[in-house]
């Protein structure tokens, strides 16, 4: 069956090492656009953050963010959102305030953390964006919807165990995969890429079996299983490349692009 959307995951994924496009997975990517296959980003990112990328390489259905958590369209329309429920977030601040875990809330007013120190100074730099610094008592206030927690660890073997520990103690309320190396996202339970592509499909008129997805990490595992075609990074994680379908070259070496061509441009 011919590809008709093509999905793909950004940090690891279609940004190089540079956080950059390369010209070969921009050029694809509008190539397949311009023959009528549909384009979208889903990532772990805030829609903010996502956005000067989705323009440049034409994306055309909306961004799927957060892990799915947040659907908007270029122009900043929301189609669709699923907040994790106010009290399982101060459950959550609480718990990672007690553990002394690194903490910052994705949310209606952008992002914020408890004080800008080196983690939260890298990830503004990645993202593109400014967080707001608010101390825990700022945080435990929130008066906004939460789409998405993102706790860094110090230590990339700590990420699984804080993942499976948070998984555990919320267990029905939310659901927490590690997204990088020190990385663990936290969303509503049900949430997912894969959840929030499917309803974007739907909309379009397009089955799952005509949906090609590319992606790295642990959060892109649903999305790469339900696709019709899942490719992984080569450097994806385990999880990642167990879910896939195909392994690519990574970002750097215009995976994206070679996928595209392989699996959409090519077939048609």
């Amino acid at each position: 069956m011919a590809i008709r959307m093509i999905v793909t995951d950004m940090d690891g994924t279609l940004l190089d090492a540079k956080n950059g496009i390369s010209e070969k997975n921009r050029a694809a990517l509008k190539e397949a656009a311009a023959k009528g296959v549909h384009v979208a980003i889903a990532t772990g990112r805030m829609h903010l953050s996502a956005l000067p990328y989705a323009k440049e390489i034409g994306v055309t259905v909306p961004i799927v963010s957060c892990n799915g958590a947040l659907v908007k369209t270029t122009a900043g329309e929301e189609l669709f959102a699923s907040p994790i429920a106010p009290d399982v977030v101060r459950e959550i601040l609480d718990c990672m305030k007690e553990h002394g875990w690194y903490v910052q809330p994705y949310t209606d007013e952008g992002l914020f953390f408890c004080e800008r120190d080196c983690r939260a100074c890298a990830y503004e730099k990645l993202a593109g964006i400014e967080g707001k610094a608010v101390g825990w008592d700022g945080l435990l206030a929130l008066g906004t919807r939460v789409f998405k927690l993102l706790s860094i660890s110090d230590r990339a073997e700590e990420t699984a165990v804080r993942a499976a520990e948070i998984s555990r103690m919320f267990e029905g309320k939310v659901r927490a995969v590690r997204s990088k190396e020190k990385y663990v996202d936290i969303m509503a339970e049900g949430v997912s890429k894969a959840a929030s592509i499917e309803r974007l499909a739907a909309s379009l008129g397009i089955n799952m079996s005509e949906v090609l997805a590319l992606g790295d990490s642990d959060n892109d595992c649903e999305m790469l299983a339900a696709a019709g075609i899942g490719v992984a990074m080569a450097t994806g994680t385990p999880a990642a490349r167990e879910a896939a379908d195909f392994l690519a070259e990574n970002g750097a070496a215009d995976g994206v692009a070679r996928a595209v061509h392989a699996y959409v441009l090519e077939g048609k």
